[in-house]
């Protein structure tokens, strides 16, 4: 099975159906309870960013745990780097990056296991079923989805549990990306609230960076298939 826009195309879609879902589920969390349930939301938030900006253990621990629930990184990223504007924005990266090392191993782990047993349990219904072996060129596909824009990394952490990656190899392909893209974001968050430009800059074309290999690597892809 080899990779190709149409696949990646199909996992956009399904990206999007779920991101939907959850959108879905806030407008109507938010047409049944009205005014008063958005202000819960939004109160929720504030104290939730007071308590873990006051507690860098906890900031760090939602992002290890949080999007293994299919919430949002982004602003638990934002907040590292105003977090790191006050307590070194260097000290945040790594933080961050052993956060989202935790989350690699631990959603790995439950998609490999119970998260694939219910799968197939659905799918016994139905004529599809979960491979059992990983494919030959998964590390292939492991890095066309850590690299292309717009995936969020969760789900590509589920689907290589569920396609079977070796853990160490879902690890080496993993790691470095999310590490570099993390920081990133860290980086220019923390030069966008302490004003310091050099982090901004250094922060942003590391996220340039990595959307430019993104890139690169599934047009070379395409031109070769």
């Amino acid at each position: 099975m080899e990779p190709n826009p149409k696949k990646l195309f199909q996992l956009a879609l399904c990206v999007l159906f779920l991101f939907a879902l959850l959108f879905i589920g806030y407008l109507s969390f938010v047409a049944i309870a009205g005014e008063e349930g958005k202000l819960l939301i939004e109160s929720g938030w504030v104290s939730f960013k007071k308590f873990v900006l006051q507690n860098g253990f906890w900031l760090f621990c939602s992002i290890a745990i949080l999007p293994g629930f299919i919430l949002p990184v982004a602003p638990l990223l934002t907040l590292a780097g105003y977090w790191g504007d006050e307590h070194g924005p260097w000290l945040a990266c790594l933080n961050c990056t052993l956060a989202l090392a935790i989350n690699l191993c631990w959603t790995y782990w439950f998609a490999r296991k119970p998260g694939r047993s219910l799968i197939e349990k659905i799918l016994s219904k139905t004529k599809y079923q979960l491979p059992e072996k990983p494919s030959e060129n998964l590390m292939q596909w492991a890095l066309i989805l850590r690299l292309t824009p717009g995936v969020p990394f969760i789900f590509t952490n589920y689907g290589l549990a569920l396609l079977k990656m070796p853990f160490l190899a879902y690890l080496i392909v993993s790691i470095p990306v999310l590490a570099f893209t993390g920081c990133g974001y860290v980086l220019a968050f923390a030069g966008i609230f302490g004003g310091n430009w050099a982090y901004l800059y250094g922060g942003a074309s590391m996220i340039v960076v990595m959307f430019l290999l993104g890139r690169l690597f599934l047009k070379r892809k395409k031109h070769a298939d």
